[in-house]
């Protein structure tokens, strides 16, 4: 419940509220009763010089809390899989590395090396290091509002420009078969940069993903609260395609998008799918600096 949980920090819901909340603790039977726990009251530095006010962000997050335990409680359960067109492009199975290939480096060291390329050499990676992301990183995650046997709230459509193994083009990702289904053969480095507003990035990536999810669908299970779901899961299974990237020694990027074009673009295999966010994946160029210094 929204508004308990932000007095229970302490916090001004006009300047700042909480987003998500993750349980921790061992899984050892019926838990004991809660002590009373008094709302904190600490003092905080600014964030900033000055502040920038977005009243429709303020307006979305409360048409969209939940103001009952009730209302709580029915937000736990399942979604039915959203229907999409059946395959029928050319669909290729992952190639994920086995376990005992995988690399050894601990994930404490992948967090503390993760960063975001901030420029692409137009190298690529390979269909093996691709498979690996996705076959790693979709494999749910433990959210109440996903039940064990829920689908995914959002579908992965690709813009492939160069990985090796793979030929160029935009595929969907169909994770229940873990294959890649071929929608469109061809080069669309043009067409990505323009996705992503024009910039250098996802035009020299190796390949683009973009989450979309079917918001009607969503919404109708779970009300306006539902957008939050989509896109906190969104960007889960994108922080894990991140640490995939750096795991296996290559880079990747979060960037924005042109919300209408990118369904545009995926139509019409997306239908009414709305974006929710995009990764770009590949080989990180060397810093102009390093290059003088070679």
């Amino acid at each position: 419940m929204d508004a308990e949980v932000n007095s229970l920090l302490g916090v001004d819901s006009d300047r700042e509220v909480a987003l998500a909340l993750v349980s921790l603790g061992e899984d050892e039977g019926t838990p004991p009763p809660s002590p009373e726990v008094a709302p904190l009251r600490l003092e905080t530095l600014p964030l900033s010089k000055s502040e920038t006010d977005y009243p429709a962000i303020r307006e979305i997050h409360e048409t969209s809390s939940l103001i009952s335990a009730e209302e709580a409680a029915d937000w736990h359960g399942t979604i039915s899989s959203p229907k999409g067109p059946p395959p029928s492009g050319k669909s290729l199975a992952l190639k994920p590395l086995a376990d005992a290939e995988l690399p050894q480096e601990s994930i404490f060291d992948v967090i503390l090396r993760r960063g975001s390329a901030r420029e692409f050499a137009k190298e690529p990676i390979t269909f093996q290091q691709l498979s690996t992301a996705l076959d790693r990183s979709t494999r749910g995650i433990p959210g109440d509002f996903l039940g064990s046997a829920s689908p995914c709230l959002n579908s992965l459509y690709l813009i492939v420009n160069n990985v090796e193994g793979l030929a160029a083009g935009t595929y969907v990702f169909h994770g229940k078969e873990r294959t890649l289904e071929q929608l469109k053969e061809g080069q669309f480095r043009g067409e990505a940069g323009h996705l992503g507003l024009g910039q250098e990035l996802p035009a020299d990536a190796s390949v683009n993903i973009y989450f979309l999810s079917d918001l009607k669908l969503v919404l109708e299970r779970f009300g306006n609260r539902g957008y939050r779901a989509a896109q906190l899961e969104a960007a889960i299974l994108g922080g894990k395609i991140y640490l995939s990237a750096y795991g296996q020694g290559f880079g990747a990027t979060g960037l924005t998008f042109f919300d209408d074009a990118v369904n545009a673009f995926f139509s019409p295999h997306a239908g009414d799918k709305s974006v929710m966010f995009l990764i770009a994946l590949g080989r990180p160029a060397k810093r102009k600096s390093e290059r003088k210094t070679q």
